[in-house]
């Protein structure tokens, strides 16, 4: 009865942490909806238009800032995970300057060469030409948020990690009103046309980066700017890291292209266009389920897979992949119900309303799939298997749904367009079935058969001890399996005292004296590892932050006050502490 009141700490963690990624990726996606939105309304359907094709010029910003975003925080994840602070804050300096370096190249290309990337978006400068200039408009004031954009994509994921998920919260927030404001202000009141939708953007997002910043000038928290430069191996591992999330974005950017082609080609009416303009929109949107559960999976893949651990690993797996089929399938039926009103917000046109509906469901029911399909491949990611991600992409953001929309579109026009949104995500699910199936070389079973684990990662399972400690009972139980372990592993009798005693004062000090975040308690996780002599112990808790050694340092002067702390660190080789996603990590090595 009390595990099922105890919600442990993988479960306390990424369920908070998904919850602002989602915002984090949300945010990017409003402003350009609410945009598309107003500028319908209050500008007009063919400013909506041109509006709604530019949207693949939008993506290819997030295509770099993805980039450089996703390397930045897979590296710094696991620089976190076994404790290394310093080469974590040099990996995230370098990726806020190499973000702002891609941001004016990109602004630099737009001003130079607008027409022809223009004319990638799909739309011919002589079939459309009365769309050119409004694009151009909107572009423009759009460029001047951008190095504000790829910021607050690299630096979103770090404050969320280092313990700031509702100054985060927060900043979103502020986004949203602020870019709903400069919109009303820009449309109806200066009659500024497209180019103040994309100067609203532009002021949101700095409003946003402004409310970020202000995280870093807290001496308290862990990531802070510095000026120590990366080595070659280090800059190295931060775009190889990144690589998949920007094939990924590439192919999508490709996949929006080609799909808004040929809706053109089959399309018999202006209402087709508009509906599958609407249709991207809310894909876009609700496709941040997927990206947000997926992003908080990449950082907490990265602690754990770094620190080697298999069943913590195994455990945050099968919990994310639960929580995104049910958090998408969810949402999807939302959409799926309410999907006439939503189209009505766009357009009081019947014939754009029935269209609209009609393709908005199909994006409901594609949902969950494209949840669950984006959270796995950013788990696969996160233990850097780019080559499988990498052809996960493939399938997922190009052939596929490319294939199926030029087959549909060829049979049923429009709505097989429309329609071939969820199709597509029907054959994925089989193609990555397939893949696993000859990975695993048998019908997949289990978990295990999805996480692409070597046999020897995290050691033998009877190398390892794991356990939930709630209550000081659990300590003194797990005190003495702790010795028996280590002495069954061979190690010394001083070695297996000192590994006991060290469970019993910091696992004690928490269970006595750790405050929860929440009414209901979380437990402490708790590994023991014993590999070729090593002891290796760590200790998991999502209680108020606290760094023993930091505590040890700020009260020297009384040593009775932290003699248990003194001892630990005395007698252990190596004792580590970090905090990342609020959750108190703390490492002891014994020899």
């Amino acid at each position: 009865m009390r595990e099922k009141k105890v919600k442990d700490v993988i479960s306390s963690m990424f369920f908070s942490v998904a919850l602002a990624m989602i915002l984090t990726q949300v945010v990017g996606i409003a402003a350009h909806i609410i945009d598309g939105i107003i500028t319908s309304r209050a500008i007009g359907p063919l400013a909506y238009s041109s509006v709604s094709l530019i949207s693949p010029l939008i993506s290819s910003f997030g295509l770099f800032a993805t980039f450089i975003s996703t390397g930045c925080q897979i590296v710094s994840s696991e620089f976190t995970g076994i404790g290394k602070k310093d080469e974590a804050n040099s990996t995230f300096s370098f990726s806020c300057f190499i973000a702002v370096l891609f941001s004016a190249v990109l602004i630099l290309a737009c001003l130079l060469i607008p027409e022809p990337l223009m004319n990638i978006c799909g739309v011919s400068t002589t079939k459309h030409p009365e769309l050119l200039p409004m694009m151009k408009d909107y572009m423009n004031g759009y460029l001047l948020g951008v190095p504000f954009y790829f910021i607050i994509q690299t630096i979103g994921p770090i404050v969320v990690m280092d313990g700031g998920k509702k100054r985060f919260t927060l900043s979103s927030l502020v986004f949203c009103i602020v870019d709903i404001i400069a919109d009303v202000i820009a449309a109806v009141v200066f009659k500024a046309g497209t180019f103040g939708m994309g100067f609203a953007s532009s002021v949101a997002y700095i409003v946003q980066f402004i409310i970020l910043l202000l995280h870093f000038f807290n001496k308290t928290h862990s990531f802070h700017l510095v000026s120590r430069h990366l080595g070659e191996k280090d800059i190295g591992n931060v775009f190889k890291s990144g690589s998949p999330a920007f094939v990924r974005k590439l192919f999508t950017v490709l996949r929006d292209l080609f799909t808004n082609r040929i809706n053109l080609a089959v399309a018999i009416s202006a209402a087709a266009v508009a509906a599958r303009g609407m249709q991207n929109d809310l894909n876009l949107l609700m496709f941040c389920i997927g990206l947000g559960l997926g992003r908080a999976l990449l950082s907490m893949t990265g602690v754990y897979y770094s620190a080697n651990d298999r069943q913590g690993l195994k455990r945050l797996f099968e919990y994310s992949m639960r929580m995104s089929g049910i958090i998408s399938g969810t949402a999807g039926l939302l959409v799926f119900i309410f999907a006439p009103f939503i189209s009505r917000i766009y357009t009081s046109d019947p014939e754009v309303i029935s269209l609209s509906v009609f393709s908005i469901r199909f994006m409901a029911i594609s949902l969950p799939m494209d949840s669950l399909s984006c959270s796995y491949t950013s788990y696969l990611q996160g233990i850097n298997n780019r080559k499988i991600v990498n052809v996960l992409n493939f399938f997922d953001r190009f052939v596929i749904p490319i294939v199926t929309a030029l087959v549909m579109g060829r049979f049923f026009g429009s709505k097989g367009v429309l329609a071939s949104l969820a199709v597509s995500k029907i054959l994925l699910v089989l193609v990555l079935f397939i893949i696993v199936w000859i990975h695993a070389k048998r019908f997949p079973r289990n978990s295990e058969d999805y996480m692409y684990l070597s046999p020897d990662f995290g050691g033998k399972e009877s190398d390892n001890l794991y356990a939930s400690i709630l209550t000081m009972d659990d300590v003194i139980r797990e005190k003495d399996r702790a010795e028996q372990f280590c002495l069954e592993h061979g190690t010394s009798e001083t070695d297996a005292l000192h590994t006991a005693l060290f469970i019993e004062e910091m696992a004690g000090n928490v269970v006595m004296y750790g405050k929860q975040k929440e009414k209901t308690p979380s437990s402490i996780d708790y590994r023991l590892s014993v590999i070729n002599g090593t002891i290796t112990l760590t200790i998991r808790d999502y209680c108020a932050k606290f760094d023993p050694m930091l505590y040890l340092e700020e009260n020297n002067n009384d040593p009775e006050k932290v003699i248990g702390i003194r001892i630990v660190k005395k007698l252990a080789k190596d004792v580590r502490y970090f905090n990342a996603f609020n959750s108190n990590n703390t490492i002891i090595v014994i020899q």
